[in-house]
């Protein structure tokens, strides 16, 4: 179980602080934050949409909205990752369902698919019919399925860039039947096909038993966080398909095949994020957090001990990705030089971890909210109090890493982390980042449904 007791600031922003204390609380609490954090735009998303040359969103979204300090235009981060996407445009669906959030949703997830079936779908047949193997080194993760491109036009990334990352796969093609099951945007016939060219190249990668670089696009391993969005995508996807009369268009024995090599890789895996390669073990990542919530992909039994293990990472004001994690440590841009979204290769990464001092990871601020999400999820089946204790503490560990006034990036903020400069925990240039954003408004929606 997570710690009710986690580590828990001062809010930088003393109008948080109300909400922040010991006291239970309320529907009128909650009201009270979202109108708050509206006026400031804590929340505000909007800056973040790409743009094309005549000024029209995409539907896609940058990694870091602008903040004070610019637009991120000349940043990598101003690339639209499908990863953060999908988890942004599910945020936006589940809490504004009939709203902006909703057609903000519709429209991120048509780009993708459009980026997806104009410049990758030959990428899926070629390792389909095994024209191309994509399994190699460096030099061939070019050749996956680019899972972050150019926003602005809907067209590849030539960059060289770590592509092998099922799990944003899988989210993509989680958050599209997600969108299909509700009735938002129902499966046509390209993006029917897609989802079948989609399932058999993950069956033709052995995704099982892949080495992929996982949700932080690093170490070559099994990562449990890769599997299980693939498997949350082929339970609902048999669940639409069957609804709705639907041949599902790939192998006849791909889906049933998938979710008995995903079910069983998750259950040799579990709680750890990694054991294989055994080098590179990890008994606690950040990133499994989202297979309690929202995935729901494990048991309840499973999703505790993942919780407890999140408690090796938890920090003083946000939580770690994982234990020995160099990205942002301690001065980095000086050690690592003037572009923080520099991407590495494995041998590179042996290089960049050797920078690292215990203590000195980063402090990501996008995990309190989906603790609080998934406690909030056992509160609202349970009605057990001491869930809705930890769903409380986290959301308010949340609101406590808002920046403050005297934040360089600008005041009410959200970064993407908190690293050390010198001696002093000061948020890192991706900041606000959307994907917490999104993650927060599900933990003020999650917890107006434990309240309710």
């Amino acid at each position: 179980m997570a710690d009710p007791s986690a580590p828990l600031r001062e809010p930088a922003q003393k109008e948080l602080v109300r909400f922040c204390g010991e006291e239970p609380l309320t529907l009128g609490d909650i009201a009270e934050l979202k109108k708050l954090l509206e006026e400031k735009g804590t929340l505000d998303y909007a800056k973040a949409k790409c743009k094309d040359a005549s000024g029209a969103a995409t539907g896609v979204f940058s990694a870091a909205a602008a903040n004070d300090q610019g637009d991120h235009s000349a940043s990598s981060m101003h690339g639209a990752w499908l990863r953060d996407n999908c988890l942004i445009a599910y945020g936006l669906f589940l809490t504004d369902p009939d709203g902006p959030g909703g057609e903000d949703a519709v429209a991120c997830i048509a780009c993708i698919s459009n980026f997806l079936l104009k410049t990758q779908a030959h990428k899926l047949e070629m390792a389909i019919n095994g024209l191309k193997d994509v399994k190699g080194d460096e030099a061939t993760w070019m050749d996956r399925p680019h899972i972050r491109f150019i926003g602005e036009t809907g067209k590849e990334d030539p960059k060289w860039y770590n592509h092998k990352q099922n799990d944003a796969l899988g989210y993509f093609m989680w958050c599209r039947c997600q969108l299909a099951w509700s009735g938002k945007l129902p499966f046509n016939g390209e993006h029917l096909k897609l989802m079948g060219q989609l399932f058999d190249y993950l069956r033709a990668i052995e995704t099982w038993a892949d080495l992929d670089s996982g949700s932080w696009e690093e170490h070559s391993a099994i990562h449990s966080s890769s599997l299980g969005p693939v498997l949350a995508a082929v339970r609902l996807f048999k669940q639409v398909v069957s609804r709705d009369g639907l041949l599902a268009p790939c192998k006849a024995d791909t889906l049933d095949l998938l979710e008995t090599k995903l079910t069983e890789g998750l259950k040799a895996s579990l709680p750890h994020e990694i054991t294989m390669p055994a080098e590179l073990e990890r008994d606690a990542d950040s990133a499994c957090a989202f297979l309690c919530y929202p995935l729901a992909v494990v048991d309840d039994d499973v999703g505790l001990q993942i919780m407890e293990r999140l408690k090796k990472v938890t920090g003083h004001i946000a939580m770690c990705r994982y234990r020995k994690d160099s990205y942002w440590c301690k001065d980095y841009k000086d050690k690592v030089g003037d572009d923080p979204t520099k991407h590495f290769t494995d041998e590179e990464l042996k290089e960049r971890d050797a920078l690292l001092k215990d203590g000195e990871e980063a402090q990501w601020t996008l995990f309190d909210p989906m603790v609080s999400c998934y406690y909030g999820k056992l509160y609202q089946k349970t009605k057990n109090p001491e869930h809705l204790r930890v769903q409380s503490r986290f959301l308010r560990r949340s609101l406590a890493a808002i920046t403050g006034d005297d934040c360089e990036l600008g005041p009410w903020h959200l970064p993407e982390a908190y690293y050390l400069r010198g001696d002093t925990w000061v948020p890192n240039d991706n900041t606000p980042l959307v994907w917490t954003q999104a993650n927060l408004k599900m933990a003020l929606f999650e917890m107006e449904k434990s309240l309710s």
